[in-house]
């Protein structure tokens, strides 16, 4: 039975030598139309945020090492960054920086090539087309400087009527006002002719955004690291290695200016609290100074020496009290005045508090996450809407929170208030001028020390504004191969001498088949 088949498949020599001809003709068409891509890829290093200092950050350093302990991989805020590199709105910065909206074209024998840097003589701008529409002419440029534009169609619409202007003018043209500039290779394009054929294309905002989005790719380089992989294809090598640096440029910016957003909100929440506390204690040095003026006071720090030894433990747990009091309550007020402002929250400012920490850099994330999405679509999207309410059931749970924290330290600050009137009796023998000067002081010292835990936090949030400057490293810039990527001509040539060997095959054996079965019927 297979020796038969194999004395067919030889009879029939000249079906395969036709297919394998056909289909080597049809390949080599391929490669004389298909452009060849070429690839660039770049990796990068997302660095862990949760190393910059302060409570939260700590508590989220240890969560990791908790789960690193516990053999479990958390990648969820690299996947977060890779998300947001290939994001719409990354792309539009890119587009925009690069000047990706126009694109230009010429036929190189049977293949339509992309004109980029060297081999672009003009470049042409359409300002009356929005960025939500689409354009698109035929140009017959000469070296002189003149050119005619035909074939005009606006959004898929022909446009009846040409244009004849002059490089460096603005013409006139069914489009609207359309403006054409040399650039420095104007003269290095025209090699042998003094004309050459141009076809500009206008496209679409997303459909740009859709395009390069299909050329690019950013994915994990191992499920173990932090390490990103970009890679990107493109007809024009050094078109491919710039839309890779500008995105990484760009991404690093638009963190950085999250970070700065979030660090001036810190740091304006603290000099507020600063200039009132400044005052309070202003006035109150002020009448203490005029105290001991008017009644002639000595040092009386050895007479209080025994009162202060006793109270050292009261009074600490009164300063702390206080402080977090403090800090808890103008935080409540901060969280109820921003309702419908948009803006994070002071972040890294809390006591000792890890749930109203974590409620609130929860809340900051999808603060971020909410004005980027407006940025790119608006605030009637309903994803927008969406998030709203899920920002103002978050501040209504912080509130919350903050209220139950309060009513515990007021609880507490009762209980040192207390105790430090049990330890007054103890010193009710003490000369009346010492005692009515102590209260006032002890005040000062309290807001002193509430006033120096605001500067050093105001220190902090500015030392680690800056020793987070990046959140990434850059390992490798964009490399790659000389050779294109796609299509490969010799992989291209044995697929369609398999193809061609292949098809004359599987038609006999179909035929033979078909025959006995007929046969037999």
């Amino acid at each position: 039975m297979g020796k038969d088949f194999i004395k067919i498949c030889i009879s029939k020599w000249r079906w395969f030598a036709a297919s394998t001809g056909t289909m080597l003709v049809l390949a080599i068409m391929f490669l004389l139309v298909v452009p060849p891509k070429y690839e660039r890829q770049a990796t990068i290093l997302i660095k862990d945020e949760t190393s910059g200092g302060g409570l939260l950050s700590s508590m989220m350093g240890n969560m990791g090492m908790l789960a690193g302990m516990a053999g479990l991989n958390i990648s969820s805020n690299v996947l977060n960054e890779m998300e947001i590199i290939k994001s719409p709105g990354m792309l539009s910065k890119v587009i925009d920086r690069i000047g990706l909206e126009v694109r230009y074209q010429a036929y190189d024998g049977l293949m339509k090539r992309d004109l980029w840097q060297e081999t672009l003589p003009i470049k042409v701008s359409l300002p009356q087309i929005g960025k939500d529409e689409a354009a698109y002419m035929k140009m017959d440029l000469r070296k002189d400087g003149t050119y005619t534009l035909y074939k005009l169609r606006k959004n898929g619409k022909k446009l009846s009527g040409e244009a004849i202007g002059k490089v460096g003018e603005v013409c006139q043209t069914p489009l609207g006002k359309v403006s054409v500039i040399k650039t420095k290779d104007f003269d290095k394009s025209f090699t042998e002719d003094d004309e050459m054929t141009i076809r500009i294309t206008k496209e679409r905002r997303y459909d740009i955004i859709d395009r390069i989005q299909k050329q690019l790719s950013v994915d994990l380089a191992d499920d173990q690291t932090s390490l990103i992989s970009i890679s990107c294809r493109n007809q024009i090598e050094a078109r491919a290695e710039l839309i890779i640096n500008t995105l990484i440029e760009i991404y690093q910016e638009e963190w950085l200016k999250d970070k700065k957003d979030v660090a001036d909100a810190s740091t304006l929440f603290i000099n507020e609290r600063i200039k009132g506390i400044e005052a309070e204690l202003s006035g109150l040095d002020s009448d203490i100074a005029q105290f001991k003026g008017r009644n002639l006071l000595p040092d009386y720090e050895e007479v209080a020496k025994m009162y202060m030894k006793n109270a050292s433990i009261a009074y600490e747990q009164q300063v702390k009290a206080s402080n977090y009091l403090y800090m808890l309550q103008q935080m409540r007020n901060e969280v109820k005045n921003i309702d419908g402002k948009n803006i994070v929250l002071p972040a890294n400012l809390l006591p000792d508090n890890q749930n109203v920490a974590l409620e609130i850099a929860e809340y900051n994330k999808l603060q971020t996450k909410r004005n980027s999405m407006v940025e790119n679509s608006n605030e009637n999207n309903p994803l927008v809407k969406d998030l709203d309410l899920q920002l103002k059931g978050m501040r209504g749970a912080i509130i919350n929170s903050l209220d139950q924290a309060v009513n515990q330290l007021k609880a507490q600050h009762a209980g040192a208030t207390n105790q430090e009137l049990k330890l007054k009796g103890e010193i009710s023998m003490a000369p009346e001028k010492i005692t009515k000067i102590l209260p006032a002081e002890r005040k000062q010292k309290i807001i002193e020390a509430l006033y120096i835990y605001l500067l050093e936090k105001r220190e902090e949030n500015n030392i680690t504004h800056v020793f987070n400057a990046r959140n990434m490293r850059l390992i490798s810039p964009p490399i790659g191969d000389w050779k294109p990527a796609f299509p490969k001509k010799s992989t291209t040539i044995i697929v369609a001498i398999l193809i061609g060997l292949i098809l004359p095959i599987l038609v006999l054996f179909l035929k033979r088949n078909i025959r006995s079965i007929l046969e037999e019927a």
